[in-house]
């Protein structure tokens, strides 16, 4: 399976996934300020208050605690992983061989181990992925911004070649409290997600997926016919909408679901009016910062089709708030029948994107959380030496990375590894008898607690009822590997 990846309507905003809008992130997601004129369309609403729209007053709620924002990096295809980063046993000892890896045998690999990251994670010297996550456009950025940065790798077993695995968190985040300002979640894959990957335990809101630039614009623009108006028609209509609004915001609320629908409405306006108002006062390019900007390689020519472009907008908008979680896709991630170079090459871009991602939090000094993950993982044929080419998929031997970025250095891990390498030394997969070895949802709640606990709201994961289950106390501490503090 080369490339995942599906065409979309480029900038044309799209009626969110073949069904009405129900909450103002919805309306966003779908071109939201476009939608303003079902919300004027009693009929409508009143057909929209009967159904019950349970889920609107949660979404309209707004969380006084500002979360860390989380970027996921998926690898479609089934990326070498641990061909990259280094898997240790149980008792963090290096394997007597990775020859089903491709590292050959550990005692030849023991001397071509680097520590990297703040908490100094094991990688292969020979890794791309890790010469492409410190390249950068300055001098000593990357390193740098490594030195802010917490690894660590989550040893498991996953399915090669679908996204059926169920490792996004997003829909959990989401409940957590983390939520964009005036954009929904963002990303690249039309499945609901973002990211082709399957959502652990609860479906996020669907984002808004961004094929050009412009994408973001015209989700907080007004299209089609009332884009003819000029600036004080699109205010001055907005104005009346609202007030239209609370003229039936009495009658609304008489009605079953109602009073949500009422709030949403009033919201929705109220935001879409300043919105409107002042569309020069909205922060969505990454070119408006010098140094963001010069992390991506972007300049005034840069085409709005640009993939860099696109991606370095999603993260841009993360770390300023305006978006809530964002999915990156890169495609063509399953090696097997590709040779060490064309993998090397794919490795590299894989690791130049994770850089990049990691030298924006430095530059916009943000706190930041990256999730790379991959649908499956690579074999290789028995070498006694380091870098063999990839032949097969090997699933067994898959591998989640999480990445946490704290510019205050407070944050803390304690280990660069959660879960290990099964003990027999033929087996060269990852130990399923491990709490987190063997099931990829389960995995999924360990990143998310990591991801609390990074947030220093760990408490918050026994009151999320999907995940309440999974862990215990004495499963959280087996778990949770990075430790952050509330600011």
């Amino acid at each position: 399976m080369k490339n995942k990846m599906k065409k979309s309507n480029e900038a044309k905003p799209l009626l969110y996934h073949g069904r009405k809008p129900l909450n103002r992130r919805e309306f966003l997601a779908s071109g939201a300020i476009p939608f303003m004129a079902y919300m004027t369309a009693p009929s409508f609403l009143s057909i929209l208050a009967r159904s019950g729209v349970a889920e609107a007053q949660e979404i309209c709620s707004t969380s006084t605690e500002k979360m860390i924002p989380l970027v996921t990096i998926n690898l479609s295809g089934g990326a070498g992983l641990t061909r990259n980063w280094i898997p240790l046993t149980e008792g963090r000892q290096l394997l007597p061989r990775y020859h089903k890896i491709g590292l050959g045998l550990g005692s030849a690999l023991a001397s071509q181990v680097v520590q990297s990251f703040r908490n100094n994670a094991s990688f292969y010297a020979g890794s791309q992925m890790l010469t492409g996550i410190r390249t950068s456009a300055v001098a000593g950025l990357a390193d740098q911004a490594l030195m802010f940065t917490n690894f660590v790798g989550l040893c498991q077993q996953s399915q090669n070649d679908t996204d059926a695995n169920k490792f996004d968190i997003q829909g959990l985040v989401t409940k957590a409290g983390h939520k964009g300002k005036i954009l929904p979640n963002l990303g690249r894959f039309d499945n609901g997600i973002g990211v082709s990957n399957a959502s652990a335990f609860l479906m996020p809101p669907a984002p808004l997926i961004v094929s050009n630039v412009d994408t973001l614009v015209n989700a907080l623009g007004v299209a089609n016919r009332l884009s003819s108006l000029n600036q004080a028609q699109k205010t001055s209509l907005f104005k009346a909408s609202a007030a239209l609004s609370e003229r039936q915001a009495r009658s609304l609320a008489n009605m079953t679901g109602g009073t949500a629908l009422s709030n949403l409405v009033n919201q929705s306006n109220a935001d879409n009016v300043q919105l409107i108002s002042n569309p020069t006062g909205l922060d969505l390019d990454p070119r408006n910062n010098a140094a963001f900007a010069q992390v991506w390689g972007l300049n005034a020519n840069t085409s709005k089709n640009d993939a860099t472009y696109v991606n370095a907008s999603l993260v841009y908008n993360a770390i300023n708030g305006n978006a809530g979680s964002i999915g990156i896709e890169m495609g063509g991630y399953d090696y097997h029948g590709d040779d060490l170079a064309t993998t090397n090459n794919k490795d590299l871009a894989a690791g130049v994107m994770i850089g990049r991602v990691i030298q924006s939090f430095h530059v916009m000094n943000s706190k930041g959380f990256i999730v790379v993950n991959s649908d499956g993982g690579v074999g290789s044929p028995a070498s006694d030496t380091p870098g063999a080419d990839p032949v097969s998929d090997r699933g067994d031997a898959g591998a989640v990375f999480m990445m946490a970025y704290d510019p205050t250095q407070m944050t803390q891990a304690s280990d660069s590894q959660l879960g290990h390498m099964k003990s027999n030394p033929d087996a060269e997969a990852a130990d399923d008898t491990f709490i987190v070895g063997g099931n990829v949802e389960v995995g999924a709640a360990a990143v998310f607690a990591n991801y609390l606990s990074f947030n220093g709201m760990l408490g918050k994961f026994s009151s999320i009822s999907e995940t309440a289950r999974t862990f215990d106390s004495v499963g959280l501490d087996k778990v949770v590997k990075i430790f952050g503090k509330k600011t």
